[in-house]
């Protein structure tokens, strides 16, 4: 991730988390104080020594040997660019030049010949020293792309130089290579600008192997599908390596199984049932398909509409489904009385038990219209065995309202409930916000909301505070742009659990001082756009290189300024809400920020960003708190977005750094530590919101965690 760069003779230090350090930052205090600190010791000593002798993976990193021995020139010679090496005019020696003859972008890699290969989860490390006698709106950069099998991008970090002439400055940009990469390429680049860089002594390092992942709970899997029906494939993706099928002698499996998972579309097998009430007996969880659980109890499931896919209407879909009447692990996230968007496609009908139905130890924990059994819970033994219609709907889409939360029962059946989400029947006005924020404040005495002065459009901005004043402050928000709006219901749920005591692992309201602004841009909320009601994107209103961001005329009127997408305003933090937040970070008690954006589209959310002005350390506790969610979001939410071909488990993919842009969060975070997630939302309802506010509460608990 990047990080300011160094002037001549500095170097950078590595300050690692690493998982030793998770466990103690997570440790509630069972380990002894001393153990604690050997295991801090040892693991930064060990990182320590791993960094100090990490090999350059890169060839002709000093550049003494001619570029056409490993580098390729991305960009040819031509009148408007340059590349070529300079001997005796390097730091040490020879140099790689990137001229720009026009304001072009000239690029040098290396990689491009799948060269370079290193296990997905390693954390490493870009460097070059970098000089520069390019004009103002020059732009020195490097980039890591990290590639597909097929040559797709998988991610492409990029750390930013400061612009303009400077003399030999040490760059970074450190980052964790993701799953699904074949091959790394390293990348030197100017843009914009007009002049000369040179770059000297690149090194390309793994500053961390991968950290193993503990192995994911084995979940056995009955059925009759074939393995390439869509719900045995979407199971395996959910569960990962854990699921395994039930071939040979189940009983061994289930004998070390964390659940099971029955999934028949004909006759269940007579010895089926058998193993899986035995296992069930022992303590085991089991879901079932309605219709093999009805086969088991010796009955036949029925169909029943409800719904009618026809309707367009979101709010009538949000009705179709199952009403809640027990709260429990399968429906975790929703509160008794409220439905579970769900319905069979194409004919709107959902299979249920029949009224009359009955078996020791059953119990309902979700009806269908007429007050059917349409999500139930068996006791057996210590065990339990949950049931509903799966087969019948469609996969967890975005834009299927009906199917989003499709596996949630089924994950939290096995033991992985959506730990904190919570499901808003309805996206609220402003206003309405605004009355949910005062209820909390009024049940919850942890909870003060305070007025935190004028937004634009006639609107007030307000926060929910908890935490002792003068303790090290953590600001989070969301909803800057305002059409992202989903985080901040996640942001008030956080709240929420604070105040009834179950963050207390993470929290501790003593020792911190919490402010919370979960919509930042009232009137670009109300109005579901990206913009502020003056037309300025609030995110491009820092005074960080505000005077060098050039966005763009997207609405086509021959002039970038109100209500482009990116409008940066008249100047910086002129906009009422950029002076509330100027004015909330000049505490000089601030020690972290949280800032949440996204969409719908997997290529632009799944990651966090950081900005490039942080505190040095930054990225190796945003490096632990993504594990620390992960590790408890792995396998807990499905979903497919609007540029997916299959569905993905909803975890934090990867980090990258800022790109320069005047952001607010390079602002807050300057010197401190500040994170921003791109997450799934901007929808037209409430339908995500189960899987939007688990995510977002477990990305705040994590944050508190790895920013101690």
């Amino acid at each position: 991730m990047g990080v300011p760069p160094m002037k001549h003779g500095q170097d950078a230090r590595a300050t690692p988390v690493n998982k030793e350090f998770c466990k103690i930052l997570t440790d509630k205090g069972k380990r002894k104080k001393g153990i604690r600190m050997i295991r801090v010791f040892g693991a930064m000593m060990l990182c320590a020594a791993t960094f100090a002798s990490a090999a350059n993976l890169l060839v002709n990193g000093g550049f003494e040997d001619e570029l056409t021995s490993a580098w390729e020139r991305r960009t040819p010679d031509s009148a408007a660019r340059k590349i070529w090496r300079a001997t005796g005019e390097g730091r040490s020696g020879a140099a790689a030049v990137l001229e720009n003859v026009e304001p072009v972008q000239t690029r040098l890699r290396q990689g491009h010949d799948r060269s370079i290969k290193i296990k997905p989860g390693s954390r490493i490390e870009l460097t070059a020293w970098i000089k520069s006698a390019m004009n103002a709106e020059g732009v020195t950069s490097l980039q890591i792309y990290c590639m597909n099998e097929k040559g797709g991008i998988v991610s492409q970090p990029i750390a930013v130089g400061p612009g303009g002439t400077f003399d030999w400055t040490r760059f970074r940009l450190r980052t964790v290579v993701p799953e699904g990469t074949a091959y790394v390429m390293a990348y030197l680049q100017i843009n914009q600008g007009v002049g000369k860089a040179w770059f000297d002594d690149v090194a390309l390092t793994v500053r961390q192997p991968p950290e193993p992942l503990p192995p994911e709970p084995t979940v056995v899997l009955f059925s009759d599908l074939p393995d390439d029906h869509a719900t045995v494939k979407n199971a395996k993706i959910l569960f990962g390596a854990g699921l395994v099928k039930a071939t040979g002698t189940p009983t061994t499996a289930l004998a070390n199984a964390a659940g099971a998972l029955a999934l028949y579309d004909g006759a269940l097998s007579s010895e089926v049932w058998p193993m899986l009430k035995g296992f069930t007996e022992k303590g085991g969880r089991v879901f079932m398909d309605m219709r093999c659980f009805a086969a088991a109890h010796g009955s036949a499931a029925v169909a029943v509409k409800v719904g009618d896919p026809a309707v367009k209407n979101l709010q009538a879909q949000m009705q179709a489904g199952l009403k809640v009447v027990r709260e429990d692990d399968a429906t975790a996230g929703f509160a008794t009385g409220q439905v579970i968007p769900r319905m069979g496609w194409t004919d709107g009908k959902l299979l249920v038990l029949p009224q009359d139905f009955s078996a020791e130890g059953l119990e309902v924990l979700a009806e269908g219209p007429s007050g059917e059994p349409g999500l139930v819970k068996q006791t057996i033994g210590k065990g339990r065995i949950t049931a509903c219609d799966l087969l019948s709907l469609r996969e967890p889409f975005y834009r299927n309202v009906d199917a989003y939360h499709a596996f949630t029962p089924v994950s939290g059946a096995l033991g992985n409930p959506a730990s904190f989400g919570q499901y808003y029947p309805k996206k609220m006005p402003y206003d309405g916000v605004v009355a949910e924020m005062r209820r909390l404040a009024e049940k919850y005495p942890a909870i003060s909301i305070e007025d935190e002065g004028e937004a634009s459009g006639g609107y007030r901005l307000w926060s929910l505070n908890l935490g002792t004043p003068g303790k090290p402050f953590y600001f989070l928000y969301s909803s800057a742009h305002g059409s992202e709006w989903e985080p901040g219901y996640g942001l008030m749920t956080f709240a929420r659990h604070i105040a009834e005591g179950r963050m207390r692992d993470a929290v501790d309201l003593s020792a911190v001082r919490i402010k919370i602004i979960p919509l930042i841009n009232p009137s670009g909320y109300d109005k579901r756009q990206r913009q502020n009601a003056n037309g300025v994107d609030l995110n491009r209103q820092g005074d960080y290189r505000w005077e060098r961001y050039k966005g763009r005329d997207s609405n086509n009127d021959g002039a970038y300024g109100p209500f482009d997408y990116d409008w940066k305003g008249a100047a910086p933090f002129t906009e009422p809400e950029a002076v509330a937040y100027k004015r909330i970070i000049s505490d000089p008690t601030l020690h972290c920020i949280l800032d949440f954006h996204g969409n719908t589209s997997v290529k632009a959310n799944k990651f966090g960003i950081l900005p490039v002005t942080a505190h040095p350390d930054n990225e190796d506790r945003a490096l632990a708190m993504q594990r620390i969610a992960n590790l408890r979001l792995r396998g807990r939410h499905l979903l497919r977005q609007n540029d997916e071909k299959e569905p993905s488990q909803y975890l934090l993919d990867f980090l990258i750094p800022n790109s320069g842009i005047p952001g607010l969060m390079n602002n807050g975070a300057a010197g401190r530590f500040g994170f921003l997630i791109e997450m799934t939302c901007g929808y037209g309802e409430s339908y995500g919101t189960v899987l939007q506010t688990d995510f977002v509460c477990e990305m705040c608990r994590a944050l508190f965690i790895a920013y101690r």
